[in-house]
């Protein structure tokens, strides 16, 4: 069953499914600077960065070598592990330090080889905050970034404070995703601070109101008269009135940062391992004495210690200048006792809170620095290699989290340690936990199913794999073909075992606010499963779509035993080019050893060493007669940036075409020899006699 519905019916569902969660926490001030977490369980977790002078990662180092104080006083190492941010065996390790138990699980274990190995990175993009030429100089960095920085299995986010990049704003790989989120990003900072010839920044602004600076603003009474050519009584009230609306508008924005950053952080959640966060602003006010958002950002900093956050702060104004001297925007220039030091305050002041949480996190702040794709480069080489040490706190005011944490290199006062000021918790049991919290009333299955459809991230109590592409059918136009697959031995056949059965709810969203729906019943006999001899149930979907950026989502639920299962996957159906080439997707598949006709669709593409893939697309647009295309066709399988496998060049089947406007292309790779790790399929058209090209990838893994 297919709905298609229109932009009015979207939004609902769209801020059902996406929005995330934020708003500002209070609470009240602490007694001291370094609060951190509180805790309940046994061990405290805290990873750690060691850095050479030239900002390379020091391998090698023992846990006695480390020296962690708590208060000042030395404690020992519980549990020690040197970790690659990303790898597959991440989630591993760190849940083996929640399981760890006293000294007998100190060690230094050898680091297995990284498998699919992919960074979890975050832009936030403080949009409220940043100026037009700032977001202007981020939406290029941002897009060389995924352009030529981007790792082959990272999943990127771009996520602005405004949220005006909407259901974009999630974790992908996909570039063309990423890519349209960049492009939605515009400044929304308020203009009221630069609508007039005489700037008061809200740094001016916190200082008069709040910390009675009278020499400037008398200054900015005589500057705001001279503009104006009125008298100073009414320059004054003009001047007071712009100073209580760029302060309540500071405050609003201020919230919503901090807000949207720890909406970011607890979404995250899930997500095992360290994650990076770059939080691109051009600074804000925190006053650390009329507001509680120190307290804000101290609880910001908490929950990224609970979910493994480290935030890289960007200043993205750059080289900073003197706004208040700059003959372009101020008439009225002051070099007088009254205004000395305005730009230092300016440029401290609003790069306070950018500091604080990125030392706070464990992260680095970059300040003063032009260019934003070195600071990228250098974050995400950091935060790469890290050392997970756990101890267990001793005392009421360790349990308490009042305690100090610092973490050294013995002898090696060469090298540069980052590590969080606050600390983490290890929960030895989550779900015990979860369950004694979350005893409320059985939600219904359809509300089961919604929750998972909506869920940000897979959820995997039922393992479901999903495979999209898009083609062109026959007397349907463009098709987006879903290929769908669960684990049959996860099923619950009943007590009589004769069969099981169920829910499947999935949806296809773009980013025009149009959506396709579909509803299935899956029965499944356990007879029918056991005679076909596999282990698990695929079945398909189709929905006639037109052009446009997808992401597809898919739920389903065992109506035995209640498990749900959920997956998502983007996919692009470009437009119709006239007089050009084009290719569908491409769809691989594991051949049969009893050399069957027909290969149904890998829908994990995962494979075995050793084992041969086989891949099909079709080209559109070749032509027939005399117009025929003269198309070759090129096959390339990538590694890490670096091509493994090339098949010869070959053209378009000559003959046994039945449509000449869909010419399959197909064929078969051999994968021994190739090691276990992710790789990208890649193929390529050209048509000699137009000089139009198009191509395709997908990703498949070799286990």
């Amino acid at each position: 069953m297919n709905h298609l519905i229109r932009r009015g019916a979207v939004l609902s569902l769209l801020l059902f499914l996406f929005a995330m969660a934020g708003g500002q926490e209070r609470r009240q001030s602490p007694e001291q600077a370094e609060d951190v977490v509180r805790v309940r369980s046994e061990l405290v977790q805290t990873d750690v960065t060691v850095l050479d002078k030239r900002g390379h990662f020091v391998d090698g180092l023992a846990p006695e070598q480390f020296e962690l104080r708590v208060d000042g006083r030395a404690v020992p190492v519980s549990f020690f592990e040197r970790v690659v941010a990303g790898s597959a065996s991440e989630a591993t390790q760190i849940a083996a330090a929640v399981r760890a138990r006293g000294a007998e699980a100190q060690s230094k274990r050898t680091l297995p080889q990284a498998s699919g190995r992919g960074r979890v990175i975050f832009f936030f993009v403080d949009d409220v905050h940043l100026a037009p030429d700032s977001l202007a100089r981020t939406r290029k960095s941002l897009s060389r970034f995924v352009d030529e920085q981007m790792g082959e299995g990272d999943l990127v986010a771009v996520i602005s404070t405004s949220g005006q990049v909407g259901f974009l704003q999630q974790l992908t790989d996909n570039k063309s995703v990423l890519h349209a989120a960049i492009e939605r990003l515009v400044s929304k900072r308020d203009t009221e601070t630069y609508s007039n010839k005489v700037p008061i920044s809200e740094v001016d602004a916190d200082r008069i109101q709040h910390h009675r600076d009278r020499e400037l603003f008398s200054y900015l009474v005589e500057a705001t008269a001279n503009e104006y050519q009125m008298g100073p009584a009414t320059a004054a009230l003009i001047v007071r009135d712009r100073v209580r609306q760029i302060n309540m508008n500071t405050r609003f924005a201020e919230s919503n940062t901090l807000g949207g950053l720890m909406g970011l952080m607890r979404s995250s959640a899930p997500l095992a391992g360290r994650k990076l966060v770059f939080f691109i602003s051009d600074g804000f006010v925190v006053d650390y004495r009329k507001s509680n958002a120190p307290d804000v950002l101290r609880v910001v900093s908490d929950e990224a210690a609970r979910v493994g956050a480290v935030v890289y702060a960007l200043d993205a104004r750059g080289t900073l200048g003197d706004a208040g001297v700059d003959a372009s925007r101020n008439d009225y220039p002051d070099f007088s006792v009254r205004t000395t030091g305005r730009s230092f305050f300016d440029e401290k002041m609003s790069q306070e809170p950018l500091e604080a949480l990125a030392a706070d996190t464990g992260g680095r702040a970059f300040l003063n620095n032009n260019s934003f794709n070195d600071a990228f480069a250098q974050g995400v080489a950091e935060s790469s290699d890290y050392y997970l040490l756990a101890w267990r706190p001793d005392a009421d005011e360790q349990r308490a989290g009042r305690s100090r944490v610092e973490v050294v290199v013995r002898g090696r006062p060469d090298l540069r340690v980052q590590a969080r000021r606050r600390y983490a918790m290890l929960d030895a049991a989550p779900a015990a936990k979860a369950a004694r919290e979350g005893a409320t009333a059985a939600p219904s299955v359809e509300d089961e199913l919604r929750a998972a459809l909506a869920s940000l991230y897979p959820r995997r109590d039922l393992p479901l794999a999903l495979s999209v592409g898009y083609l062109d059918a026959p007397q349907k136009g463009t098709v987006l073909a879903a290929s769908m697959q669960l684990d049959g031995e996860m099923l619950d056949f009943g007590e009589q075992g004769a069969g099981a059965q169920v829910d499947v709810l999935g949806i296809a969203l773009d980013d025009r606010g149009s959506f396709a729906t579909f509803k299935q019943v899956l029965n499944v006999p356990r007879d029918a499963l056991a005679k076909s001899g596999e282990r698990v149930v695929q079945w398909s979907q189709q929905l006639q779509l037109p052009a446009g950026l997808y992401q597809v989502r898919v739920a389903a639920r065992d109506r035995q035993s209640g498990r749900t299962g959920s997956q998502s996957q983007w996919v692009e159906i470009p437009g119709a080019t006239p007089g050009g080439i084009s290719l569908s997707s491409i769809f691989v598949g594991a051949p049969k050893a009893d050399a069957a006709p027909s290969t149904p669709v890998n829908v994990s593409r995962r494979f075995a060493r050793g084992s041969r893939l086989r891949f099909q697309s079709f080209v559109y647009g070749a032509g027939v007669g005399e117009g025929r295309a003269d198309v070759a066709a090129m096959v390339s399988v990538v590694r890490d940036g670096e091509t493994v496998l090339t098949l010869p060049s070959r053209g378009l089947p000559a003959g046994g075409v039945t449509d000449p406007a869909r010419v399959p292309f197909s064929g078969e790779l051999p994968l021994e020899g190739l090691p276990a790790g992710r790789y990208v399929l890649r193929i390529s058209a050209v048509d000699a006699r137009t000089k139009s090209s198009a191509s395709q990838q997908t990703v498949f893994t070799i286990e």
